[in-house]
């Protein structure tokens, strides 16, 4: 590590070095006095890092290149700082640092991680982060927040993907930005005479990408770029009280236009583990030769090391189209394996056996892999055994395979396996008190008893038999008691006694069928012109757990999307429209965006166009679907912005009458966070929406007796008094009931 010491400023310099003509560095350099420090490292500098954070010394820059990292801290206006090193794009470690008031200052790709890092006090505002696996996709989510008036923060490539942070709040006046094959050097120059700065440096996909912006109150700057790093130039800048602002590192040689020499570099980044670059030359050699089946499979085995196994599948496939050799198939048995297909893999992996003159160890373990995955314990072994007897150099390894299979064997044959084939689900319901119900038993062991078991108590029957694979089966019809019934098996071997999951009935002698529920949370949306929200995922999460613990809605009965698409909200309604019966009951709840236009209202999916209605899911589309699913009762929550829209004319009261009467007619009812107005992100609605949920121990809770009790606290505790609507659905077939809450 080389050491400066330059007007008592500590200068900690360890850059690699030896780097080959072909390979190009860029650092940019800006005007200050201020502490810096420098790290290079084979790996990621944890320990450096944790010192200057110590100090309360952040990372200020961060780059990847010549296979070490190249870390920059120095005193900045930032409080706190935290990372994280994760081979996927860390999106939920994100969402939880923008929480607690973090934001994002630096991205970084390299040794096959992603390296992100978010600062406290970085002076940010309304940050977002879009990821696509094309330039041009992320240059159209640029322009789409530009125009919202948000800046380039970031920006980086790798893994196939480019990365671009952005955000209000930086100290600009305008952006642009350029790209090409070479840095850029005579826009750089000319927009310098325009008084830009560079803003922002990266290299992907072959291409220079460039941000430079204009600041309220500029700063001197300078770069260079060179086929080494600019060691000499850098010292010099530091003796004129310059400060390192960005440094990066562009992978690619100056080659011909050859398809040996992009092949022979793709296979020596291979080698070095460094596939990022190698799918980027395999991709200019196949540019070259099109149809060269060797260059697609290689391809393929280093996606697939880069844990991009549906792209890999694709070269893959192409390559055994081309010419279907042996590592072919094992390539293609691998990438299915890290599909979780496991079948496929156990069948390409035999494929690879059977076209290979010379056998190898390592093609049997494999195999042995898949069986494995398979569940075929005692084919994996023969596998393992056979890897042995052809590689006796590895025998360590496939021996300590071998020993995990025979401990799960061992597992396997001392605890039984207890199987409800009816109930299936955990927690059902019956309107019959007569109930079928089926378990299979298998056992290696000898079984020496076995017990039903009803609410605790041994039930009598007339014995257990042997049915299809079973070692031992029970099928019987019990009478059900009103209310809760809970079953369970015991079955007992040399080993000690086994119990079953439990599994629990409710009779619900007044026959109101079963409860259904589909929740919708939409808060990460693909058009950046829509803002992003924080809470709908939770808030849909909280509503199913109040459900499930409390109510009689069965956990497989809830149907819970995730940043649905406007198909993925309609497939989901057919589905429940082709198996929901007439004495059924469904709750739609739905958390998102809303919008009215032209009189209409709408809630937005995740691929909504804010300029483009035809991905937006109308109020009349919600009526034909909950009008042609034919339950008993449907009851509509939406906790959305003019989610009133829904009652066509605006919403009235209902009159509520006896529980078991309201039960019996069929009802189509809707309830709101507001009328046709805006609502905060952060709902008081929910809130108490599931506070009195929680709160309520009356065994019949209508949605008229809810909305009653949500109404005066959603009005009194939020910002702007939102008045919560509850009314008829118009023409869905409303006949005057109500929707009941039942009590477990």
């Amino acid at each position: 590590m080389k050491k400066y010491l330059l007007y008592s400023l500590l200068l900690v310099l360890n850059l690699p070095t030896g780097f080959a003509q072909s390979k190009i560095w860029t650092v940019v350099m800006e005007k200050g006095t201020y502490s810096q420090a420098y790290e290079g490292s084979v790996s990621f500098p944890v320990a450096f890092i944790n010192k200057k954070k110590a100090a309360r010394e952040y990372i200020t820059d961060l780059t990847y290149g010549a296979g070490e990292w190249v870390v920059t801290t120095g005193t900045t206006r930032y409080t706190a700082q935290e990372y994280i090193l994760s081979t996927e794009f860390p999106k939920d470690w994100i969402d939880k640092q923008w929480t607690a008031g973090y934001d994002i200052t630096e991205v970084a790709y390299g040794d096959n991680q992603w390296a992100v890092i978010m600062s406290k006090n970085a002076g940010l505002t309304d940050e977002n982060w879009g990821k696509r696996s094309s330039f041009e996709e992320i240059k159209a989510l640029i322009k789409t927040k530009w125009n919202d008036g948000k800046d380039i923060i970031d920006l980086a490539f790798g893994n196939g993907e480019w990365v671009v942070t952005l955000a209000k709040g930086r100290d600009y006046n305008q952006q642009t930005y350029n790209w090409g094959s070479d840095f850029p050097q005579q826009w750089v120059n000319s927009k310098y005479k325009d008084n830009y700065q560079i803003t922002g440096l990266t290299y992907g996909e072959g291409i220079w990408v460039v941000v430079m912006s204009k600041y309220t109150t500029p700063k001197q700057e300078a770069y260079q770029t060179g086929s080494d790093f600019p060691t000499a130039w850098v010292n010099q800048q530091w003796a004129n009280n310059m400060r390192v602002k960005y440094m990066h590192y562009s992978y690619e040689k100056d080659l011909s236009n050859s398809f040996n020499e992009y092949f022979t570099a793709a296979s020596n980044a291979a080698n070095k583990n460094n596939h990022d670059l190698a799918i980027h030359y395999y991709s200019k050699a196949i540019q070259i030769q099109p149809n060269h089946a060797t260059a697609y499979n290689n391809r393929a085995w280093s996606k697939y090391l880069s844990n991009q196994c549906l792209g890999g599948l694709a070269d893959v496939n192409y390559a055994i189209k081309l010419d279907p050799q042996s590592y072919a198939y094992h390539t293609r048995g691998s990438i299915y394996l890290c599909l979780d297909r496991c079948r496929e893999a156990a069948n390409d992996f035999e494929k690879s056996i059977q076209l290979t003159a010379q056998k190898e160890g390592h093609h049997y373990s494999y195999k042995a892999e898949a069986e494995r995955c398979l569940g075929n314990l005692d084919q994996a072994t023969k596998d393992y055994n056979t890897a042995i007897v052809l590689d006796p150099n590895n025998r360590a390894t496939y021996a300590s395979a071998k020993a995990e299979i025979k401990e799960m064997q061992d597992e396997l044959r001392v605890a039984p396996t207890i199987t409800w084939d009816y109930p299936y689900l955990a927690f059902t319901s019956s309107t019959e008190s007569g109930y079928n119900i089926k378990a299979c038993v298998q056992s290696e062991a000898p079984i020496e008893s076995m017990q039903l078991l009803i609410n605790g108590t041994s039930f009598t029957s007339r014995g257990f038999g042997i049915d299809d694979d079973c070692t031992q089966s029970l099928k019987q019809k019990i009478t059900l008691r009103d209310g809760l019934n809970t079953l369970e098996i015991v079955v007992k071997t040399a080993g000690g006694s086994t119990r079953s999951e439990k599994r629990t009935i409710e009779y619900k002698a007044h026959g109101s069928g079963n409860y259904h529920a589909l929740l919708i949370g939409v808060q990460n949306y693909d058009d950046f012109a829509i803002n992003d929200l924080n809470k709908p995922i939770a808030d849909a999460k909280q509503l199913r757990q109040v459900l499930t613990s409390k109510y009689t809605f069965e956990q497989g009965d809830i149907h819970l999307l995730e940043n649905p698409t406007k198909d993925e909200i309609i497939n989901k309604l057919i589905y429940l429209q082709e198996r929901l019966k007439e004495d059924d009951n469904l709750l739609i709840f739905y958390s998102g965006h809303g919008m009215v236009k032209n009189e209409i209202g709408y809630w937005l999916p995740k691929d909504a166009d804010k300029n483009n209605r035809a991905k937006w899911f109308s109020n009349s589309e919600l009526k034909d679907y909950v009008n042609s699913i034919k339950t008993k009762h449907t009851l509509v929550i939406a906790d959305a912005c003019f989610s009133g829209s829904i009652f066509t004319g605006g919403y009235r009261d209902i009159t509520e009458f006896a529980c078991a009467e309201m039960e019996k007619i069929t009802s189509r009812r809707a309830m709101t966070s507001g009328a046709n107005t805006v609502v905060p992100d952060n709902s008081i609605f929910l809130k108490y929406l599931v506070k009195k949920l929680a709160e309520n121990n009356t065994s019949c809770l209508s949605a008229e007796t809810l909305y009653s009790k949500v109404k005066p606290a959603v009005i009194y505790n939020s910002p702007n008094n939102h008045i919560p609507q509850f009314g008829v659905m118009p023409q869905t077939g409303d006949e005057g009931g109500n929707f009941i809450f039942r009590l477990k």
